[in-house]
């Protein structure tokens, strides 16, 4: 069984790294708190250990036929009775041991097996399709183990319209007579259409509750996920570079819940209707700027001034030259801000400044996302005549800064839904934000102009020691971002000093600013 992951370099954290690009950044000696802080997550950070198990499509084969095999071999049945079986109880070997030797003649009738031989006919025997009432002899005809035998065209329809209905249509037929329950097993429905075979390959991974397939692009992986009780590691990575959050299968998003991502798109949405709302049923006045209330043709501004709620000109003048309707609903051309008794400008304001930096970071994503497609490593290999398994820490590196910018992203929206009166959590996330946002700035601009350099064959006598840099400020990142989500997951607990600590700050600076 395949079991491999996206395989980490880990290398020992060393002293002697250039200040430039190491992470993360050093800070002053009296910000001692924030130093703290650092310090707990990087106790908090833990082994890089995976609840979760790629499996190709052969790997999915193998398992499905191990599952058959022990099935139909424990009950001595046909194998395309063990896939009956076992589809209709999920798959689980388990569930169909338990019941089958609880009441073997309730799981029959459950799942449309005929206990007594199959209906034969003879091979030179004219037999009534019941359906079209055509004529047919008997090698025209199937049946599904029981006495009703319908024509292959028939039947062919019959499976195409529950294959169009969705994979647990197709593989749950019974007769086409209404009064007949027995099960078409997956050896006929593949001799009458090939679809079958791709539907029973595809369910079991489906109707799996701990195996999915990977949603990424054009993916055919698998994944098996095993949930270690805390509800929050929930993010899987595919070996196709793809990650997905386990629960609600989005891209990952810690360190926020499935239920905050959701919220923060609705408030996208919701944003966006309040404001198209506003632009299209509240007028500027002309005059004093103030926003009103559209009503039916002309509109009186509590400063007196009357106009026409079309071309936005005085009233009495739209009255005696006619009115040329046109309507002005972009507010910026009339030097009005969408202030709506404050609320409308403060909660746009809030949500652009957070979502300016979740898009920022989505976009940097990408881009590194778009290196590990670019053929990089096979150009090094020959400039530097490496294999190019000996070039992997390249791409380990971006997809660390592909995950980083990741997490980075979904803290401005953890900070969007952060309580107002939570001043000292606000303080202490922003800060880390920017400490963050400035290391992982410089990596990712250290590794993309190093990378740069030796494709264009400069400073070829560098790689080993670009090698040994990049190694150690990949995991410097890991175990700093690690530790970040389980902070943030944490709720930033430890933020008092912090606050204490920003206050006398505040007071030291203000005390600077009066002395002069």
């Amino acid at each position: 069984m395949d079991s491999q992951f996206i395989n980490h370099v880990i290398g020992n954290k060393v002293d002697e790294i250039d200040e430039d690009v190491i992470f993360p950044i050093n800070y002053n000696d009296d910000e001692k708190v924030v130093d703290d802080f650092i310090d707990e997550i990087e106790n908090l950070k833990i082994t890089s250990t995976s609840n979760f198990t790629i499996l190709s499509e052969s790997n999915v084969k193998q398992l499905q036929e191990a599952s058959i095999t022990e099935i139909s071999t424990l009950l001595s049945i046909p194998r395309v009775v063990a896939c009956l079986l076992l589809f209709h109880f999920d798959w689980s070997v388990t569930k169909v041991h338990e019941a089958w030797f609880d009441d073997e003649e309730k799981v029959r009738k459950a799942v449309g097996l005929k206990q007594q031989p199959r209906v034969c006919f003879s091979d030179f025997e004219m037999l009534t399709c019941e359906i079209c009432f055509e004529t047919f002899t008997c090698n025209m005809m199937k049946s599904a183990g029981c006495e009703h035998p319908f024509c292959l065209n028939c039947w062919k329809q019959y499976i195409d319209r529950k294959i169009y209905e969705g994979p647990d249509k197709c593989l749950a037929l019974t007769s086409m007579n209404p009064s007949c329950n027995a099960s078409v097993d997956s050896d006929m429905i593949y001799q009458i259409t090939s679809e079958d075979d791709r539907f029973l390959f595809r369910s079991f991974v489906e109707k799996s509750k701990n195996m999915k397939w990977c949603p990424g692009p054009n993916c055919n992986f698998a994944v098996v996920f095993e949930p270690d009780g805390s509800n929050k590691n929930l993010d899987v990575k595919c070996l196709c570079f793809h990650s997905f959050c386990w629960n609600c299968g989005e891209d990952a998003h810690r360190p926020l819940d499935c239920e905050t991502v959701n919220q923060w798109g609705n408030k996208l949405y919701s944003l966006s209707e309040n404001i198209g709302w506003f632009l299209s049923y509240v007028k500027p006045c002309p005059r004093c700027k103030i926003p009103i209330e559209k009503t039916e043709g002309w509109i009186e501004c509590k400063c007196g001034f009357q106009f026409c709620c079309l071309c936005l000109r005085d009233w009495s003048r739209c009255c005696y030259e006619g009115c040329n309707g046109t309507q002005v609903n972009n507010f910026e051309e009339q030097g009005v801000e969408i202030d709506k008794n404050g609320e409308v400008k403060y909660v746009a304001d809030k949500y652009i400044h957070y979502y300016d930096h979740w898009a920022k970071n989505e976009f940097l994503r990408r881009k590194a996302f778009e290196n590990l497609s670019v053929e990089h490593a096979k150009r090094l290999s020959e400039l530097q005549g490496k294999l190019e398994c000996n070039l992997e820490f390249i791409n380990e590196a971006w997809l660390q800064v592909v995950e980083c910018r990741r997490v980075l992203k979904w803290t401005y929206a953890y900070g969007y839904f952060l309580p107002e009166n939570e001043k000292a959590k606000k303080e202490l996330l922003e800060y880390t934000q920017r400490e963050a946002d400035a290391s992982l700035e410089k990596f990712h601009h250290y590794l993309e102009s190093k990378v740069h350099e030796f494709l264009n064959g400069e400073a070829l006598d560098g790689f080993n020691e670009f090698r040994f840099k990049i190694i150690n400020l990949t995991n410097a990142a890991r175990n700093y971002f690690d530790g970040l989500v389980r902070a943030l997951e944490n709720g930033l607990v430890d933020v008092k000093g912090f606050s204490n600590m920003s206050e006398s700050s505040n007071q030291e600076g203000f005390q600077k600013n009066n002395q002069h």
